[in-house]
């Protein structure tokens, strides 16, 4: 009985997935280039050299620059029960484009040049958990009951909302979130992951300076592929969650473009799977040995996923050595099951000193809004 629930629950998931994904191919289409150039194995080759030094590898600051330690403008929001208080955090983002070729065109998205997080700040945490959204993601409001920050917060974490390039505040004007990244523009693509690795560093630092005991990572899809790629090019991290998480975007692109007009046209023009792999080598989390330690890994991922299909997650876990991995009967968008997920998750940050057990009175998914207390300022 058990086992056709299961099923029934992962179907159900699958159904709302492939409804979703004809939403974001039509997306990522007109966040590229508009139509696929004559030249466009030639061009990719070109990106993909680029890209593809060895010294990307053998050293990951040679292309994931170290930031400056950030100088926030911050904003209080709120108050929190039990004393805290939530920040907003803004600061400059001094990222520079590896390629000086997209320099100019980076220059001018001025909105995403700055950086944003919203601080959920505890008189005394045990560490700080920086959470990062999905494609098109990054409202604060929704990103706050996606992320369950409630249950993290009883749990005596910091949590740190964070918004990746160009979605949320960083947002250009003239388009929606997560419109340009990722996208078939494949040097943007590949400059806003080296930009969210570089802000997420100087994030990482700037907890740090405010006496952070530990500072972990949860991502959610887009948000899991980024926190399996910084996971795996910095020691920032005492632990990693990588949720839901795409792990190849060479492989994403091309599975969702079966029997596309766009695939069709990319394959006429010379361009492969492989090819695309290369392209996107650069920040692909499984080309890297991952630095986090092993016992601080912990993958969750849902059977029913459409999005970012199982073998996403299943080839995470093999090269991160087999690491603890929760499944949940769900697909990426109707997760059934993740409460169960999430408790798992809560469980195994216990065992490991970063939170605090479950009370027997406290609620799974507490949504209801924070009361006044005495706030502490992050400066």
């Amino acid at each position: 009985m058990q086992a056709t629930l299961s099923r029934l629950v992962s179907g159900a998931g699958a159904v709302v997935d492939r409804a979703a994904l004809l939403v974001m191919q039509r997306a990522f289409a007109t966040g590229g280039d508009a139509r696929t150039p004559a030249d466009a194995r030639t061009l990719l080759e070109r990106v993909a050299e680029a890209y593809g030094r060895p010294e990307h590898f053998a050293d990951p600051d040679s292309f994931f620059r170290p930031p400056p330690l950030p100088t926030p403008r911050t904003r209080q929001v709120r108050e929190l029960p039990g004393g805290g208080a939530v920040w907003d955090l803004e600061w400059r983002s001094s990222y520079e484009p590896f390629l000086p070729s997209y320099r100019d065109e980076h220059q001018r998205y001025a909105a995403n040049l700055i950086a944003h997080a919203r601080w959920y700040r505890l008189p005394r945490p045990r560490a700080a958990l920086v959470a990062l959204h999905g494609w098109g993601g990054g409202t604060w409001a929704f990103e706050e009951r996606a992320f369950v920050v409630r249950t993290w917060l009883r749990a005596g974490l910091d949590v740190v909302l964070f918004q990746l390039p160009f979605h949320g505040r960083r947002t250009p004007r003239g388009t929606r979130s997560g419109l340009l990244f990722p996208s078939s523009h494949v040097v943007r693509t590949n400059e806003a992951f080296a930009q969210t690795i570089f802000d997420l560093r100087a994030l990482a630092a700037l907890l740090a300076d405010r006496d952070l005991p530990t500072v972990g990572a949860i991502g959610m899809s887009l948000g899991g592929y980024a926190t399996a790629l910084w996971a795996s090019v910095t020691r920032d991290l005492g632990f990693a969650v990588p949720m839901i998480p795409a792990v190849s975007f060479a492989d994403l692109l091309w599975r969702h473009g079966e029997g596309s007009r766009a695939r069709r046209r990319a394959e006429e023009r010379g361009v492969s799977h492989a090819l695309l792999e290369q392209v996107f080598r650069v920040h692909a989390p499984l080309e890297r040995a991952p630095l986090v330690p092993h016992d601080a890994r912990f993958i969750i991922a849902g059977r029913g996923d459409r999005i970012t299909p199982p073998d996403q997650a299943e080839r995470l876990w093999q090269h991160w050595d087999r690491p603890s991995i929760h499944w949940f009967p769900g697909g990426h968008l109707a997760q059934t099951g993740r409460g169960d997920a999430f408790r798992a998750l809560r469980r195994f940050l216990v065992e490991r000193g970063f939170a605090t057990p479950r009370s027997p009175h406290e609620p799974h998914e507490p949504h209801e809004p924070h009361e006044p207390h005495e706030p502490r300022s992050p400066q």
